[in-house]
């Protein structure tokens, strides 16, 4: 784009770069987009600070100190109901731009305070001034740097100017119009210069907020180079942010009618709807996004996953991987990724301050994933910022320390950060995979001997099974995998789901070595991945595994799976059996009966498009569950006979009644006693679910 008088225009330019930088010292550390992005916040605050102090004056000349005297009980209530409203926003994200978000987030506030100008005038702003004053003064003390408390005196001057100042202009249109205070009614000739007033202020609202809506968008859109397809994105979500004002604050209009026509009762009934309703927004817009984020964060790991697999062994190319995948996997946030003691392989953005020496020298000692929400003491020793903040270590199993680190602070819906620590543990361990993946490379070129990297491998397949069982009373579990090499394609799994339930998990991978171990792997990944999305829905889980399997792997292995979901509350399992040795459940009630969880399905990682049938069995007090593998009924003594189904029963059945540890020790104890001195030739796994019976 070219332009007449550049010269001139240039040295304009300069002289607000200047002054912003006189002012906001971190505008020098900054590059492109964000530092114009700073830039405007300084130059657009001093610009609008003059109409804010105009605002004030002339709210102050026009304020009825004696309407605040008499009526300041209800004054105070409307400032309280502002609180609560201010609480309870809801919000939109819309990605017009790939990696690049736009907010749209509303609150009834301003039918509130309309409302209230409405009812006792220019006075009834005040309530209105004192909210956004104490609000903004709270942002203020929480904020972490200069840029970010100018980008908060941007956005309250913004704001402070198109509805105080705005709203008196409108007030002034509506007693030109007709309009007495309060409201008289609803009739429509009473409510009609309301209606006229309630629009200028919205229009005045959305006049104020043009300028940054213009410089934003061509900031963001109309230079990045792409198709009308993101423009046009752009201007119907600006349309649908100012389509709400109009739609929303007429409601003020009502809301004044029903106090002039019911006192403050009819008032307060009419504010409780929209309390509802707001509220019931607030939760629906949380529910959405963390939604939108688990489906962003699962397709972004998914893809990272295959770009690893099918990069160069020796990691030469993570830190381009990861900025690939990564810098656009959690948007609006910082994230840092370092290997220790001072490796970085990726900052995003890489125009903000990177996490503090402090903070990594914290993460070092720590094995375990953090989040800290916004206004937390960070135990590092930090002042607690606006920023909702995950640490996450990324560990070797060679060395319990971890051997480098995630850092990431989120500052859109900070206090939703505990949502995204799932992501970004499971990103740890891509990470120390990958890191694995390389180490075992290197140690294959130095011709490092090879039981020495099946021991590694053994370790980190260890690594994947629950170190602890969950304790659920009234219920054990108890579980053991022996492995008949260094590594092996059984895997057991307990996953805790919401509600108090849990996945119970038993496969196996029809092959053994190490390439059985790597798709135990994969397998073990895509099902606890997906078990945490469909939690209710086991045949989901499996379908989609099933495809992924399909889709991202080339080898000819396949592998049973039964999962299904315990609620411990309804004693209820639901179950898919895919291809799996059927489970045995025994009843404690019933003499010796049993019911056989026959299969439901075919193994995963045969055909596309094949679908589970799901059912549902109920574990009475005093039930027990054997679930297990091929490994011990296929267990051969020394003349070549089977353990088999019968004495796996006779085994479980001398031990009704008994324990889950004590019923699993005495079942491996007697497939051990079996086998005798004759070499173990498959995996053995066994896990035992009990119901303990009431007195």
């Amino acid at each position: 784009m070219s332009v007449t008088g550049g010269s001139a225009g240039s040295g304009v330019a300069e002289r607000l770069l200047a002054v912003a930088q006189r002012l906001s010292p971190e505008l020098e550390t900054l590059h492109g987009r964000e530092r114009a992005f700073g830039v405007f916040d300084v130059v657009g605050s001093l610009c609008t600070a003059p109409l804010v102090l105009v605002a004030l004056v002339w709210l102050a000349a026009v304020t009825d100190l004696t309407l605040l005297r008499t009526s300041w009980p209800v004054l105070s209530l409307l400032f309280i109901l502002l609180f609560v409203f201010g609480r309870l926003g809801f919000f939109l994200f819309v990605e017009v731009i790939p990696g690049t978000q736009y907010d749209w987030d509303a609150a009834l506030v301003t039918v509130i305070a309309w409302s209230a100008a409405l009812i006792f005038g220019p006075t009834g702003l005040w309530p209105f001034v004192l909210w956004d004053l104490t609000n903004r003064a709270y942002q203020w003390r929480t904020a972490r740097s200069i840029g970010s408390r100018w980008n908060l005196l941007r956005n309250f001057t913004l704001t402070f100017t198109a509805s105080v100042l705005g709203g008196l202009v409108a007030l002034t249109l509506y007693g030109r119009w007709g309009g007495v205070f309060p409201l008289p009614g609803l009739a429509f000739r009473q409510i009609l210069p309301a209606l006229g007033a309630t629009c200028a202020w919205c229009l005045l609202i959305v006049l104020v907020w043009v300028p940054p809506v213009i410089y934003f968008g061509s900031s963001k859109v109309w230079d990045v180079g792409l198709t009308g397809g993101a423009r046009g994105m752009f201007i119907a979500f600006v349309v649908g942010s100012v389509g709400w004002l109009f739609l929303a604050n007429p409601f003020a209009v009502l809301a004044a009618g029903l106090y002039a026509q019911n006192g403050l009762g009819g008032y307060l009934f009419f504010a409780a709807g929209l309390l509802l309703a707001s509220l019931l927004a607030h939760q629906l817009s949380y529910a959405v996004e963390r939604s939108r984020q688990r489906s962003r964060e699962l397709e972004k790991l998914e893809r990272l996953g295959q770009a690893l697999l099918n990069a160069p062994p020796d990691a030469s190319t993570l830190p381009a991987v990861l900025q690939e995948h990564v810098s656009t996997m959690f948007p609006d946030s910082q994230i840092e990724v370092r290997l220790f003691p001072d490796q970085t392989v990726l900052r995003h953005p890489d125009d903000r301050p990177p996490a503090s020496a402090a903070a990594w020298e914290w993460l070092r000692t720590t094995p375990e994933a953090r989040c800290f929400l916004p206004g937390t003491p960070l135990p590092w020793g930090e002042k607690a910022g606006s920023d909702g903040v995950v640490v996450a270590p990324v560990l070797s199993t060679e060395r319990p320390e971890p051997i480098g680190g995630i850092y990431l602070a989120q500052q859109r819906l900070p206090k939703a950060v505990a949502s995204r620590l799932p992501a970004v543990q499971s990103l740890a361990a891509q990470i120390g995979s990958a890191l694995y993946r390389a180490e075992t490379y290197a140690q294959t070129l130095a011709h490092q001997r090879v039981e020495q990297e099946l021991a590694l491998a053994g370790q980190i397949q260890a690594s994947f099974l629950p170190k602890d069982l969950p304790h659920v009373p009234g219920w054990e579990l108890a579980a053991t995998l022996e492995p008949a090499r260094e590594t092996c394609g059984d895997f057991y799994d307990v996953i805790p789901l919401p509600n108090g339930q849990f996945g119970i998990l038993v496969a196996d991978v029809a092959d053994k070595g190490l390439g059985a171990a790597l798709f135990m792997a994969l397998s073990r990944t895509l099902l606890r991945t997906y078990a945490l999305q469909y939690h209710a829905r086991p045949d989901y889980v499996l379908r989609v595994t099933n495809r992924r399997i399909l889709m991202d792997t080339a080898a000819d292995m396949f592998v049973t799976v039964f999962y299904g979901v315990l609620d411990p509350a309804a004693g209820t399992l639901t179950y898919c059996n895919a291809g799996h040795n059927p489970p045995y459940l025994l009843s404690g009630q019933n003499g010796n009966a049993v019911r056989v969880l026959r299969r439901t399905g075919m193994a995963l990682g045969v055909l596309e498009n094949m679908t589970w049938e799901q059912e549902t069995v109920r574990l009475a007090p005093g039930d027990a569950l054997v679930l297990y593998t091929d490994g011990i009924t296929d267990a051969e003594d020394e003349n070549g006979t089977f353990f088999g189904q019968e004495r796996l029963l006779e085994a479980v059945q001398a031990s009704r009644g008994r324990s889950a540890r004590e019923v699993q020790d005495a079942l491996i104890e007697r497939v051990h006693a079996f086998a005798g001195l004759a070499p173990q030739f498959d995996d053995i796994t066994l896990m035992i679910v009990t119901h303990a019976a009431t007195t």
